[in-house]
Parts: C-alpha cells; structure tokens; sequence
C-alpha cells in the first residue's frame, strides 16, 4: 500500500514539473513570469458609440471667449449687449443703427459640416439668427430665419465687402416665409448643412420647400471654413437666446 501511494506522488510530481506550474507560479506575491498575450476586443456598435458623430459642441457654460471671436457686419459693437446665464447666451441689441453681429469659431475648420442651433426670442419679432459655414478670408455661407416666419439663404463675398459694396448674395432672391418655424417666443432648431457642393436649410427638423421642391443649392464658392452663429436686427432693440450651438458630421 506505501508503494502504490509513492508512486502515485511521484507520478504527480512528474505531471506538475513537465507543464511547468511550479515554475511559472510564484509565491509571495510574485505573480505569473510569462507575459500573457491578450486578444483585443473591439465593442460592438451602441448609440453612446453612434452619438459621436458630433465635431463640436457649445452649450455656453464656459467664457465664450475661449472659442469663438466677434465679427461686426454692421453697426457699432457697442449696440451689442451680451451675457452668459443659465448655460445660455443671452444677445440684445441697440438702436437707432441696423446691425449685423457674427461670432465665429477659432478653433476648428471642416470641409462638410452640419451646424445648427437652438434659438429662442425674448423680445420684439423683427430679428434675424444666423447660422454660418465655410468661413474663412473670403466668405462664407450663412442661414438665417426670423421669429416673424422668414428664411434666407445667403454667400458673403468678403472683397465686396472691403469695397464697400454689399457683400450678400441672396440664393433666392428674397426673405421667404415659412410655416416651418415657430413664431413669436417660441424656440426653434435650425442647421445649415455644407456637404460637398450643396447648401441645404432645416428649420426645426425640415428641409424648406421653395418653388415645390426641397430647397437646396448648388455653389462651390467655399469649400473649407470655420462655423459661425450671430445675431441681426434692423433698427430696433431686440431681446433673444443661443440655448446651444453644434457642428455635426453630415
């Protein structure tokens, strides 16, 4: 009997010694000394993941200085009275002088982009939120609509404006009214997408239609830019909101 029991020790002493686990576990906190080879695994797609197709996003809670710098189209800085409050921008604007306020982003340049906003008017209706696209050193593409219900799609052309021409293009020719945004104290989503060679207008979720077909643009002006967001008024003191601004991937 103590040579059966011997011998099965033994034979699991020469089982442990050929696969190395005495060698390879350490005591005492030593740890395993064969570095182990590990497969990464790549996560499945989830709508965390899929929400990322955000380039930027301003929500106001930081000095709004950081990103972006003011561009005056028309009348005086001074008629410009701003400030952050509830992680919201707050835009009021002076008399007697039509203004034009731009506040454009130093951070970042994209070619094909979505930038939209949310906006909200505190005061008198005839004002205009502007969105912009492809700025840079010769122009850019803007989108503005009214609280009185009207869009327009424009190109500024920055030598016209040095000339001191009028520097707008309007696509259309006009203001055009919509029942697409809500009027008055209403809030309103609006985006201005820039993709490729096309100009396209949304007004809380819907593409605009203009003569019976969705409104888009064909114009290769600009092809790269910085975004920007602003503020226009014509004459009057006007009282309004920038809840958020963002750019997204088309």
């Amino acid at each position: 009997m103590k040579k059966i029991l011997f011998a099965v020790i033994l034979v699991g002493a020469f089982i442990l010694a050929s696969c190395g686990t005495l060698e390879q576990i350490g005591i005492g906190g030593g740890g395993v000394e064969e570095e182990l080879s590990l497969q990464e695994i790549q996560p499945e797609p989830t709508e965390a993941v899929l929400a990322e197709g955000a380039f930027y996003r301003e929500e106001f809670e930081n000095d709004i200085n950081q990103d972006w710098g003011l561009k005056v189209i028309a009348g005086l800085e001074k008629q410009l009275i701003w400030d952050q409050n509830n992680d919201r921008l707050r835009l009021q604007t002076l008399g007697p002088n039509d203004v034009n306020f731009l506040f454009m982003n130093k951070r970042n340049t994209y070619e094909d982009v979505i930038v939209q906003a949310n906006v909200e008017n505190l005061g008198q209706l005839d004002n205009a939120f502007s969105l912009v696209c492809r700025a840079n050193e010769n122009g850019w593409y803007e989108f503005r609509i009214s609280s009185e219900g009207y869009y327009e799609l424009l190109r500024f052309d920055q030598f016209k404006y040095d000339e001191g021409e009028n520097a707008y293009t309007n696509f259309l020719g006009k203001r055009v009214g919509s029942t697409n945004i809500n009027y008055g104290l209403d809030t309103n989503t609006f985006s201005l997408s820039c993709e490729e060679n096309l100009i396209i207008p949304f007004i809380n979720g819907e593409q605009p239609y203009y003569e019976k077909r969705p409104l888009a643009i064909e114009d290769d002006t600009f092809r790269e830019g910085a975004i920007g967001f602003g503020f226009a008024g014509y004459g009057a003191a006007l009282d309004a909101a920038y809840n958020w601004v963002e750019a997204v991937r088309p």
